[in-house]
């Protein structure tokens, strides 16, 4: 069985990249907020993570609201968040979820490509 919480292992995949940040994408359109994309796999955490992160800082301090219904809809949990403050408590708060929606978003595209009938 595949591990799909090590998921480290698909970062240099350029195929789940594209994919995963048009899923990120999507997610974040779902809610007025675009996110773009420049298609280079070299540096596409940096580049999606500081799109990212300004809007998650933003609404953590504006609209709580609209930020739980992203985590909702990007299927983060409370526990998964809780976990990630406790392990990287010197990190700001919007840095720690930006970093575990990238991941997230990676990990459903792994799954699902797994689970995808050739």
């Amino acid at each position: 069985m595949t591990n799909f919480n090590n998921i480290s292992q698909y970062f240099n995949r350029i195929d789940l990249i594209k994919e995963t940040a048009n899923q990120i994408i999507k997610d974040f359109d779902m809610f007025g907020f675009e996110i773009k994309f420049s298609g280079s796999v070299y540096n596409a955490y940096e580049e999606l993570f500081e799109q990212i992160e300004p809007h998650i800082s933003e609404l953590v301090n504006s609209n709580l609201q609209k930020f739980m219904s992203i985590l909702y809809r990007i299927d983060l949990s409370d526990e998964q968040i809780k976990k990630a403050v406790n392990d990287n408590s010197s990190e700001p708060f919007s840095a720690i979820v930006s970093d575990l929606i990238i991941k997230r978003e990676l990990q459903k595209v792994v799954i699902r490509n797994h689970y995808k009938t050739p």
